[in-house]
């Protein structure tokens, strides 16, 4: 019984954190607010819908026209180097396509690609490290002279790509805005 009632409260909970409004925040909205709010954090103008569904099961619909009119202020403050820099080097590529279409979209997208390049990099010079360790612990255990020394080799050359890397990340890094 105990298992079932964890379960139940975790189920519950769970299904408590896919709603996008809680009723009472549904009742006291301000729609301008919500959407500037939306539109700042790089959300889909899109997401209104959400509020819809969520909200209308708690008799509230929500006004698409102050929200669209507040996502219209919020998403300019969202679309800027800076921000596109950040999320690219966060690894998040899907926020291009809410600044298509907004004045501050070309430096968005531009430092987006530089950012992605930098977590491309360093993604790459994690699973190298990543790899460098599992050679060394097979160095460790190895028996044999011929196969220490191919694994000597690859190692060599994961160091020799490391370095390559290293500079390659410090240019990357020097194109931020």
């Amino acid at each position: 019984m105990k298992k079932l009632t964890a379960l139940l409260l975790l189920v519950s909970s769970l299904l408590v954190g896919c709603e996008s409004m809680s009723p009472t925040e549904c009742k006291v909205a301000d729609w301008g607010r919500v959407g500037h709010a939306d539109g700042t954090r790089g959300e889909s103008d899109r997401r209104i819908a959400d509020y819809t569904e969520d909200c209308g099961k708690v008799g509230v619909v929500p006004n698409a026209q102050l929200y669209r009119y507040g996502w219209d202020q919020g998403i300019v403050n969202f679309c800027t180097p800076a921000n596109g820099w950040r999320e690219g080097i966060a690894g998040n590529s899907g926020k291009a396509s809410v600044c298509q279409g907004q004045a501050g979209y070309p430096g968005f997208a531009r430092y987006l690609d530089a950012g992605l390049q930098v977590h491309n990099t360093q993604s790459q010079m994690q699973r190298n490290a990543r790899e460098s360790e599992r050679l060394q612990r097979r160095l460790e255990e190895s028996k044999s002279d011929e196969e220490k020394k191919n694994i000597r080799n690859e190692l060599r050359h994961i160091d020799r790509e490391q370095f390559r890397l290293r500079n390659q990340l410090t240019q990357q890094q020097m194109l931020g805005p």
